[in-house]
C-alpha cells in the first residue's frame, strides 16, 4: 500500500513559481519526478470555499461554504465558519474509514479539531483560541506551534518584522508536522501552510515593476522570492520525514497576481440603466448624503496619492458607519432595487449581481428576462479605452447545480484582472482603487499542482481538478482501486 503526503500551500501561483524553480531544489525535484503545472481554481477563487472543495471533492454549491474574508472589516478577527458542513466528510475522514492512519495539521477552518483515526491539530482563524489537538494528550508530547489563519495586518513600517515572523511560523508548522510523521504511525499526512497568501497580499507591489505603486527602491523587493525559498525548505523537511515510497502532492487553492488597481462602480452601472434606485431624490448638490459620500471618496483617493493608506485604514476603524459608506448602503436602499451589486466577491474582479424577485413581481417584469438584461448589460460594459470590462457573465446555474446554488448571486461574473468591484454611485464607472498599496496582491483563478514521484502511476491530465484531490488521495492509498464512490472530480492518478 502507498503512503501519501499532501502539502497545501495557500495562494501559491504557478506563473510565479515556475520561473523560480531553478533555485528551489525540493520543489523542482518533485516536479521532475512526476508533474508540475497549474491547477485551475474553482469559482470563486477564494480560500474558504476552495479549501472546503479540496477537502471534500464537493463544489461550493454542494457544500455551501461560501464565506470570504474582507481584511478591511472592523470585525474580521471575530470571523468563524461552522465546520458542520464538512466535518466527517473530508478526504482524511474517508481515509480513516478505510482503516488508514492519518496525520492532519493546520487545515483551514477545521477548528476545533475532531477525532480522527490518527492525529489532527488545528488553530483558529482570527477568532480567539489556541492550537488544539486530537487526541488532546498528544499536545503535551509534541508542543504544537501557533496554527490557524491570518492574525496580523501590518502597517508599512511593520512589514520587515511581519515577514520574519511569518517565516518563523511557517518553519514551525513544517517542523511540527515532521515530528508527528516521525513519531506517529501514518498512511496519509496532510499539512497546510497558510502563510504565502499573507505574503502575497502585503508584498506583491514590491516585486512587480508594472504595479503603479511599485517603489523603485525597497528593502522588500525580494521578500516573495525569499519566502518561496523558505517554502522549498519546508517541502524538503516534509518529504524527508515521509521517506522513500511516498507519493507527495503539493497544491494550492488559488493563485495570486496584482490586485485590482481600478474599481468598476457596478451599482452606478445598474443605476444608470434603471435597475437600482438612489436615495438622492432631488438635485445631488442639495443632498447631504451626496456630499458625505463624495468627501469620503476624495479623502481615500487623496490619502492613496500621498501614500497614507495606513492612516485611512486606522481612521476608518474608528467609525462604525464607514462600512455602510464603503458598500454603498448609505446611498441606496437595497430592498427597493431590482438589481444590486453583491458583496459576494468583495473588491475582487469576480462577483455577482443580486436580483430581487419581489421587485420583479411588483413591477410586472419576468425574473429571467431581468437576468438576461443584466448579463447583456455587463458584457456590453466598456472602459474609457472602449475595451470590454467583463470577461464573462452567467446565470449561477450555468456554473453549479448543487443544493446550495441559491447562496450564489443570481448572476455571476469575472472582470479583467485590473478591475475590482465597487458599490459607489453618482461616480464615473471606472475609478482608482484607493487601497491598493495596503493590499496589493489579489487572488486569481489558477493555483499549483506538483505530484511525484509517480513510479507506477499515470497522470490523467484531462481530469486534473481541485474537486479530484480527495479521490486522488484515496485512490493512491488504495493502490489505484477507489473502494468508495467519489464525491467530486474523480482521481487524476491511476495505476498502470
Amino acid at each position: 500500500m502507498s503512503r501519501v503526503l499532501v502539502i497545501g500551500i495557500d495562494g501559491m501561483d504557478w506563473r510565479v513559481l515556475e520561473p523560480l524553480l531553478p533555485e528551489l531544489p525540493h520543489l523542482s525535484r518533485l516536479a521532475a519526478s512526476g508533474f508540475g503545472g497549474e491547477l485551475e481554481a474553482i469559482f470563486p477563487p477564494d480560500s474558504i470555499p476552495s479549501w472546503v472543495s479540496i477537502f471534500t471533492g464537493l463544489d461550493p454549491s454542494e457544500h455551501g461554504v461560501l464565506e470570504s474574508i474582507d481584511y478591511f472589516k472592523k470585525d474580521v478577527k471575530r470571523f468563524a465558519v461552522d465546520t458542520a458542513a464538512f466535518r466527517g466528510r473530508t478526504f482524511w475522514d474517508r481515509a480513516g474509514e478505510l482503516g488508514k492512519r492519518v496525520i492532519v495539521v493546520n487545515p483551514l477552518l477545521a477548528y476545533p479539531p475532531w477525532p480522527v483515526r490518527g492525529v489532527m491539530a488545528s488553530g483558529p482563524m482570527f477568532i480567539s483560541g489556541e492550537t488544539a489537538m486530537e487526541p488532546p494528550a498528544l499536545r503535551h508530547r509534541y508542543e504544537p506551534p501557533p496554527l490557524g489563519g491570518i492574525v496580523d495586518f501590518p502597517d508599512a513600517r511593520e512589514l520587515a518584522a511581519f515577514a520574519e515572523k511569518t517565516k518563523t511560523e511557517t518553519r514551525g508548522v513544517a517542523d511540527f508536522t515532521a515530528r508527528l510523521m516521525r513519531g506517529e504511525p501514518w498512511d496519509l499526512a496532510f499539512v497546510t501552510l497558510l502563510t504565502l497568501d499573507r505574503m502575497f497580499h502585503f508584498f506583491w507591489r514590491y516585486q512587480d515593476p508594472d504595479d503603479p505603486t511599485h517603489p523603485r527602491r525597497s528593502p522588500h523587493a525580494d521578500a516573495l522570492r525569499g519566502f518561496h525559498r523558505v517554502l522549498d525548505e519546508c517541502v524538503g523537511t516534509l518529504v524527508e520525514a515521509a521517506g522513500p515510497g511516498c507519493v507527495a502532492l503539493v497544491l494550492s487553492d488559488h493563485g495570486h497576481g496584482r490586485r485590482a488597481t481600478l474599481h468598476f462602480n457596478l451599482n452606478e452601472l445598474l443605476r444608470r440603466n434603471g435597475y437600482l434606485q438612489s436615495r438622492i431624490a432631488g438635485p445631488r448638490l442639495l443632498s447631504p448624503r451626496y456630499h458625505i459620500d463624495r468627501a469620503k471618496n476624495i479623502a481615500l483617493e487623496t490619502l492613496h496619492r500621498l501614500d497614507l493608506e495606513d492612516l485611512s485604514y486606522r481612521v476608518a476603524h474608528l467609525f462604525p458607519w464607514t462600512r455602510k459608506l464603503k458598500k454603498g448602503d448609505f446611498m441606496t436602499e437595497r430592498a427597493e432595487n431590482l438589481a444590486t451589486a453583491s458583496e459576494f466577491g468583495g473588491n475582487n474582479p469576480f462577483g455577482g449581481v443580486e436580483i430581487s424577485k419581489r421587485r420583479c413581481a411588483e413591477e410586472g417584469r419576468a425574473y429571467e428576462t431581468i437576468r438576461d438584461e443584466i448579463i447583456s448589460l455587463l458584457l456590453g460594459a466598456r472602459d474609457d479605452a472602449g475595451r470590454a470590462v467583463f470577461l464573462w457573465a452567467r446565470r449561477r446555474e450555468e456554473l453549479y447545480g448543487g443544493p446550495h446554488v441559491d447562496r450564489f448571486p443570481d448572476v455571476l461574473y469575472m472582470m479583467r484582472p485590473e478591475f475590482g468591484t465597487s458599490w459607489s454611485i453618482h461616480r464615473p464607472l471606472v475609478t482608482i482603487n484607493p487601497r491598493h498599496r495596503k493590499i496589493s496582491g489579489g487572488h486569481r483563478p489558477g493555483g499549483v499542482l506538483l505530484a511525484g514521484p509517480l513510479d507506477g502511476w499515470r497522470l490523467r491530465r484531462e481530469s486534473i481538478s481541485p474537486l479530484g484531490v480527495a479521490d486522488t488521495v484515496l485512490a493512491v492509498l488504495s493502490d489505484g482501486a477507489l473502494p468508495t464512490p467519489g464525491q467530486g472530480g474523480g482521481s487524476f492518478l491511476e495505476r498502470h
